[in-house]
């Protein structure tokens, strides 16, 4: 074997063990292919290729996502403080009204970062919402007139709604939560489990794919409560009023 070869072995297996990788991986004895002839100009390069190419898949499977969310993750993580502030920063740019509104909560799954922002309580209050990430920025808001106020051990749901990412699509979920509400599961349509982040009297969480909410178990004070949501019912469709498909009206699902 080569000074190059031995170089190129010792640093892929280097590589691979910063990463989560399978057990099968970590115990690879990587080495050049036999009966081949070595070419440094092009066989380096090929080389390389094949290990970026298989450290991305293996993060992209670490982070329980496609390619275009890849480190997503299905429970909020923490930011460093350099990931919070290029988001904060880009929020206060794009946000409406940005010198009223104040930040209500931040959820973060790995890369990504989703801060919503209110602005002062009054007849009217606005309400703004962004997201920041490898290739993934957007920003919106709305205005409610009167103000909500949910009920404890409920959400009361603005937004279960579907996007997409260069193909990729998406799912976010926005409600206000009731003051009793401190944790909220999500289960989606497709069987996923999602755990939202809850801060301010606000549960927030966003996904990978085209699933909606189908329900969400929450914690209280006084136990475990399970509340549905019938699709579509958001602040756009939904009868009896906004997020009214409970029995004779009331916020956010059934």
């Amino acid at each position: 074997m080569t000074e190059i070869e031995n170089d190129l072995r010792i640093w892929m297996q280097a590589r691979a063990a910063r990463v989560h990788a399978s057990p099968e991986i970590l115990e690879t004895d990587y080495r050049p292919r036999a009966h081949r002839s070595w070419r440094p100009r092009l066989a380096i390069g090929g080389g390389v290729a094949a290990v970026a190419g298989t450290v991305t898949a293996v993060l992209s499977l670490a982070g329980g996502a496609g390619t275009a969310f890849a480190g997503w993750s299905a429970q909020p993580t923490t930011a460093s403080p350099a990931q919070l502030q290029a988001a904060q920063s880009y929020c206060s740019a794009n946000i409406p009204n940005p010198s009223t509104a104040t930040q209500q909560l931040v959820d973060s799954r790995g890369p990504y970062t989703l801060i919503v922002y209110a602005g002062p309580a009054g007849s009217t209050q606005i309400y703004n919402f962004c997201t920041v990430g490898p290739g993934l920025q957007n920003a919106s808001g709305w205005t409610s007139n009167p103000p909500v106020a949910p009920v404890d051990g409920r959400l009361f749901l603005w937004s279960d709604h579907t996007a997409a990412d260069k193909g990729q699509d998406y799912g976010t979920m926005i409600a206000q939560a009731g003051p009793d509400v401190t944790a909220a599961d999500l289960t989606l349509t497709d069987g996923t489990v999602v755990t939202a982040t809850v801060q301010n009297g606000w549960a927030v969480a966003w996904w990978p794919g085209s699933a909606h909410v189908a329900s969400a178990q929450l914690s209280t004070a006084t136990g475990t409560k399970t509340q549905t949501f019938n699709y579509p019912c958001d602040i756009h469709n939904c009868g009896s009023g906004p997020h009214g498909a409970a029995p004779g009206g009331g916020p956010g699902g059934g």
